[in-house]
Formats: structure tokens, C-alpha cells, sequence
């Protein structure tokens, strides 16, 4: 079989990348896989699943990463310099998939089941040991760094629909991190985790649920950003006189805090008649009734124990009073 590539050959090593269609590179590989061959296979196992998400995927999207093969020894390969032309055997495993085995898969479904005719973009490398193949695979799958999930979650203000809860969100996160009297001012991270900040994966945690609930579905923007603000403000006054400003922007203490949000709102107009951040800095008196010693966790227990103690700590005055100015 000949194929037009681009000769990139260097290191003594064939490298050469060409495009074929899915159809006609699949039977031409192998994958060697460790449950099915322990002695030399080094691939993982075939998800099935996600190849499936492939090919639907691929059904109006194209995926610009390139599959990598490696020529078998016994099947040798050859490059005409003048012609731009790789030959190569079209015997059925005579590739050997270092690289894409998932991106093969759900191309070969997509061309099969959905009629979708995938022009795939493939290096294919000769010349290699069977410890070249062994060691290629561990520095691709081990050396390549995956996006960090506040990064994606911050992409998403691209794609997220107007007014949406995810578009509210975002725009919380974003007005929350920069405006001057926003306890949060400087604390938000959108691109990673790290010490001092707060990312969008917590952030996310902790308001997507109370955006979708009914105390905010009718109030505008501004006055969800209002509420949010002025109850993040109440927590952390009081946290300023524990000496304990930086639980605020701890994932856990931020998750348990909003999961007590209904509770916190109900006593701020019971109590006050209103959603000031005088109001809710009196309601979170409460935590510094806290022992914060009890609860040092970062797992979903840890922050439902810290919720159910803030429950117990947030006393109600059962007499009530009719709302006023809110904000």
C-alpha cells in the first residue's frame, strides 16, 4: 500500500505521518494488550464506552490528534523520496498501535455504523524495538498533562447559554474575584487549584445548587450577586474575628457553608427581616461556636459533618417578621 507522508525521519527512527481512513487502516493494526498477552502486551484495556463516545463524536466533529503506529519487523516499510510516497504492508497486523487504540476504535464504528467516512491523521514510526514500543508508550501517556478541571470549567463561559445557571455562575465567579468589596477579591483561581485560592470546582460545588433553588430564581443578577456577596461578607467577618480568614476559601468550609444556605437565609429574615451583611454576620455568630478541631476532612463526610453542626449551631428566632429592604 502506498500512502503520500511527510518524511520526518530523525534520531534513527522512521517517522513519517500520512493520513488513512479509518476503514483502511483497521485491519492493518494490532493492539497488544496486557490482560490478553502478559508476557509482551503493554496497552490497557479496550473501553468499549468510550470508543462508542468516539464515534458519535466524530459524527460532526473531528478529533486533530494523530494515532501512532509502529511498523512491524517482519512487515518492513519503505520511502520514496522523489515521490513523497511510504509503502507499507497492507497484511492485517503489520501496524502496531502505540497511541490512539480508542480514537481507532470509535473512527471504525463510526465509519461502520454510522456511515461516516473518517480520514484519520496518523505517525507511523519504523525501525523501533520492541523496547522503543514499550517506552514510546510510557512517555506519551505519562509526560502529557490533562487540562485542570477549573480551566475547563472556566472555558465553559464560551459555550454556556445567556442567563443560564452555569452563565450566572461564571459571571458570580468572575465579578466575586475582582470587585474591591467582594470578600473573595483576589481569592478566585479560574486556571488551578492552589494554597490561597479558591477554584471553580468548589465554587461550582457550592452554587450551582442554591441558583437552581427558589429563593434565587426570581431575583435578577444583581441581586442574586447581592445576596451571595453579602451572605459570603456575614461568614467571613465572622471568621476575621476567630482568626480563621482563610477557611473561607477552603473547598470543604465553602461547600458545607452554602449547603446551610437555605437554613441561613430563613433565620436572616426571621431575625432581621432582611438579606443585609450585618444581618447574616449576626446568623453566622454561630461559628465561632464551632470546633474546627473536629473537623479537619476534605471528603464528602468531612463537609457533611461540618453542615450538620452548622445546622445545630444556627438557632432560629421562631417569632417572624415580615421582609423589608432585603438587600
Amino acid at each position: 500500500m502506498k500512502l503520500q507522508a511527510f518524511n520526518l525521519s530523525r534520531a534513527n527512527t522512521g517517522f513519517y505521518l500520512t493520513a488513512v481512513s479509518a476503514s483502511t487502516l483497521f485491519p492493518l493494526c494490532r493492539v497488544d494488550r496486557v490482560a490478553e498477552n502478559p508476557t509482551e502486551g503493554f496497552q490497557r484495556q479496550l473501553d468499549a464506552p468510550r470508543a462508542r463516545r468516539i464515534a458519535k463524536y466524530l459524527e460532526d466533529r473531528i478529533i486533530p490528534g494523530a494515532i501512532i503506529l509502529s511498523v512491524q519487523t517482519e512487515f518492513p516499510a519503505s520511502f520514496d523520496v522523489e515521490a513523497g510516497e511510504l509503502t507499507i504492508s497492507d497484511h492485517p497486523g503489520s501496524l502496531l498501535v502505540i497511541d490512539g487504540q480508542h480514537r481507532l476504535y470509535g473512527a471504525q464504528i463510526a465509519s461502520e455504523n454510522h456511515g461516516v467516512n473518517v480520514l484519520l491523521p496518523v505517525c507511523i514510526l519504523t525501525d523501533l524495538s520492541f523496547m522503543d514500543e514499550v517506552q514510546y508508550f510510557i512517555d506519551i501517556n505519562s509526560t502529557a498533562k490533562g487540562v485542570p478541571r477549573t480551566l475547563r470549567i472556566e472555558l465553559t463561559k464560551f459555550l454556556v447559554k445567556q442567563d443560564s445557571i452555569d452563565d450566572v455562575r461564571l459571571r458570580l465567579f468572575r465579578d466575586l474575584s475582582i470587585e474591591p468589596d467582594s470578600p473573595l477579591c483576589g481569592r478566585l483561581s479560574a486556571e488551578q487549584r492552589g494554597p490561597g485560592y479558591l477554584s471553580h470546582v468548589p465554587f461550582e460545588l457550592a452554587i450551582n445548587k442554591i441558583l437552581a433553588g427558589e429563593r434565587m430564581r426570581d431575583l435578577d443578577y444583581l441581586q442574586k450577586k447581592a445576596l451571595i456577596k453579602n451572605y459570603i461578607s456575614g461568614v467571613n467577618q465572622n471568621l476575621l474575628e476567630a482568626d480563621l480568614s482563610q477557611k473561607l476559601i477552603q473547598s470543604a468550609f465553602f461547600q458545607a457553608i452554602f449547603r446551610v444556605f437555605e437554613k441561613a437565609c430563613e433565620s436572616a429574615l426571621l431575625l432581621r427581616g432582611n438579606y443585609r451583611a450585618e444581618t447574616f454576620e449576626y446568623v453566622f455568630q454561630a461559628l465561632l461556636r464551632v470546633n474546627f478541631e473536629h473537623h479537619t476532612g476534605t471528603n464528602d463526610e468531612a463537609i457533611s459533618n461540618l453542615e450538620k453542626d452548622l445546622l445545630d449551631k444556627l438557632e432560629i428566632d421562631r417569632k417572624s417578621k415580615m421582609p423589608t429592604d432585603l438587600f
